[in-house]
């Protein structure tokens, strides 16, 4: 696989574990061409994992100290996560990747990120245990995605399956939630949305498959999308976790180019 490009990551700027110097370092050292931070936008309440408004003027000199330190060695790219509930606007990055974490109207114990038990929590307050219902809720609100062009990638798109195999909760592979999750994919295609397939949750074993779950990346590349792949590293050593192994169910599916941020758009490659 030519694969050699990461671009959604994080550091010690919001719940990562190094900072952006020792993750270009890793990045150099697992023959990285290229790397993108892709620091967790600001939101509005209290939180200890997104990166507070008024350090990102910090977070951007800092990238560029660490793009200048590098320069012939690794392309270093200062992109964003860009939360949908975020109210900050998506615009003075290289990229932005569109992500859903909390079902609106937010908080942290709206998370569908944070554990099984606040997952639990949501379906039984807020849904009345319909998993259906909750859902078509979250999936909505990655539709809505569509209707902003600043936004570039797709990430983590059925992140509320994260706990469907280590808890039970959301059946990755279950048909009516292939279903909700295409019918939210095809106005993000029309848009030209690119999708991630992200490893970040076999990293960190919740998962054996990425988002988008294998089921899903069958409906995603039947409906024409186009896909990168990401660690979502939070740490090194996760940087191009399974790029191998997922680049080959990539291509067992049927894709046969992955999209890669040049420093000024996105431009395909073989996989």
């Amino acid at each position: 696989m030519s694969h050699r490009q990461d671009l959604h990551t994080h550091t010690t700027w919001d719940d990562g574990a190094a900072s952006p110097l020792d993750m270009a370092r890793a990045a150099v050292a697992a023959g990285l061409a290229s790397l993108g931070f892709s620091v967790h936008s600001p939101l509005p309440w209290d939180n200890d994992w997104t990166i507070p408004e008024d350090r990102l003027g910090a977070y951007r000199a800092e990238i560029a100290a660490v793009r200048e330190a590098f320069r012939g060695t690794l392309d270093v790219y200062g992109g964003i996560e860009w939360d949908s509930l975020s109210s900050l606007a998506p615009e003075g990055f290289d990229y932005v990747i569109g992500s859903v974490h909390t079902l609106a109207p937010g908080g942290e114990d709206a998370s569908v990120d944070c554990s099984a038990d606040i997952t639990r929590t949501i379906l039984r307050d807020r849904f009345g245990g319909d998993e259906r219902a909750m859902a078509r809720s979250y999936f909505a609100q990655y539709a809505a995605l569509a209707d902003d062009p600043r936004i570039d990638v797709v990430g983590h798109f059925d992140l509320l399956t994260k706990f469907s195999e280590t808890a039970g909760l959301f059946d990755a592979h279950a048909h009516w939630l292939l279903d909700l999750a295409a019918e939210a994919m095809e106005p993000l295609i029309s848009a030209g949305k690119i999708f991630e397939v992200n490893t970040g949750a076999m990293a960190r074993g919740y998962r054996t498959e990425p988002y988008p779950s294998l089921p899903l990346l069958r409906r995603l590349h039947a409906l024409g999308g186009r896909v990168t792949l990401c660690s979502d590293a939070h740490r090194p050593e996760h940087l191009t976790y399974a790029f191998p192994e997922t680049g080959s169910w990539l291509r067992d599916i049927g894709f046969r180019e992955l999209w890669s941020f040049d420093g000024s758009g996105f431009v395909p490659e073989p996989l």
